[in-house]
Order: structure tokens, then C-alpha cells, then sequence
């Protein structure tokens, strides 16, 4: 595993790198942040707030994005990379980076901006806790790089839409187990802002 968390946190570094000067261009980039709490239940339970049970862990990170293309009108493709601090019952550390797809067409009058988004990526963590912890112990698994999925909403206004407030589910999955012989992870559901520049 810790080879394999050197190996990402390289990848990492290099991916930043390379898109902070992509084709020497200027490019949207936004920066954000975010709070939230872990879910007691699989990904689809985090897709339902009103319904899920909560752990006692929470999560307070933060990223940059910054997109390279629109292959059609409003409809953008980039990279992303966070960090986030995990904890309550005990700390645990999380770095991710991947590709994300956002689209900006959708607008109700003038008065807001519907901004659905997904990144797809891999996350690596310094060691697991809550639910993701019980799930590696049961399966006798390794979460420590696991691949990263995380659907989102974002709102802002349409004239002046440098500022956005989102809600987003951060998850954590081995895809059935293919990745760490882990199925699910870990969910946790977060609201944060996001400035672009």
C-alpha cells in the first residue's frame, strides 16, 4: 500500500503540474472547499439526505480544478486534485485527483444556474475509519488506494457565477473489487463553495 500511495502522490504532483501550464494557455480554474458528514450505508444511501444515517466521522477538505476543453457549448472537461482531513472517532488523511465533466446550460429565469458535475479519479488515504474501516476488516481488504466518484450540484447566479455554492457525495469504491479487494468504501455528503478565476 505505501508504494502505492508514493506511486498516486507522484501522479498527483505530475498531474497539477502539467495542467497549471497546459499549452501555456489561460483556462477556466476554480478553487473550492467543503464540510460534511460521512454516511453509515453504501453509495446509493449517499445519494439520499433526507433519508441517511450519518457516522459520527466527518470530512473537511478542498481542490482545484481546472478545465482544458469544451467539446460542445457549455459543456466542459477537466482535472481535478484535493486533499481532505477525515475524522471524529479518529484522523485520517485523503488525496484524490481525476478527470471532471460539467455542464453550465441549465438556468431558471435569471435568477440561478443549475451545474450538474462528476469527477472520476482515484483516491488514496493514510488509513480508514468509520464504516470503510469495518467493510476492509470483514473482506480482509486494502482501502488505502481505492477509486474516487463524486457527483455534484452546483448553484449560482447567472450574471455572476464566479461564486457557487454546491453539494457533492465524495466516494470511495474498489468497484466490486477491483481495487483493493474493497466493493464500497466509504460516502460521506458535503456542502461547500467554489470561486472561479
Amino acid at each position: 500500500m505505501r508504494v502505492a500511495f508514493i506511486l498516486f502522490l507522484t501522479l498527483l504532483g505530475a498531474l497539477v503540474s502539467f495542467t497549471v501550464t497546459a499549452l501555456g494557455q489561460d483556462r477556466d480554474q476554480a478553487v473550492f472547499a467543503f464540510g460534511g458528514r460521512y454516511v453509515d450505508g453504501y453509495f446509493e444511501h449517499a445519494l439520499a439526505p433526507l433519508v441517511a444515517v450519518y457516522e459520527d466521522n466527518v470530512v473537511l477538505g478542498a481542490g482545484y480544478q481546472k478545465f482544458l476543453a469544451e467539446p460542445l457549448p457549455d459543456f466542459h472537461l477537466g482535472v481535478e486534485a484535493g486533499l481532505a482531513l477525515r475524522g471524529g472517532q479518529q484522523a485520517s488523511g485523503e488525496v484524490w485527483a481525476g478527470a471532471v465533466a460539467r455542464y453550465d446550460g441549465w438556468t431558471i429565469g435569471e435568477q440561478l444556474r443549475i451545474s450538474p458535475a462528476f469527477t472520476f479519479g482515484l483516491s488514496a488515504v493514510t488509513n480508514s475509519i468509520g464504516v470503510e474501516a469495518e467493510r476492509a476488516a470483514d473482506r480482509h481488504a486494502d482501502p488505502g488506494l481505492l477509486f474516487y466518484l463524486a457527483p455534484e450540484i452546483n448553484l449560482s447566479a447567472p450574471d455572476n457565477s464566479d461564486t457557487e455554492l454546491f453539494y457533492r457525495v465524495q466516494h470511495r469504491s474498489g468497484a466490486w473489487g477491483t481495487m483493493g479487494d474493497m466493493f464500497d468504501g466509504h460516502n460521506a455528503q458535503v456542502i461547500g463553495l467554489r470561486h472561479h478565476f
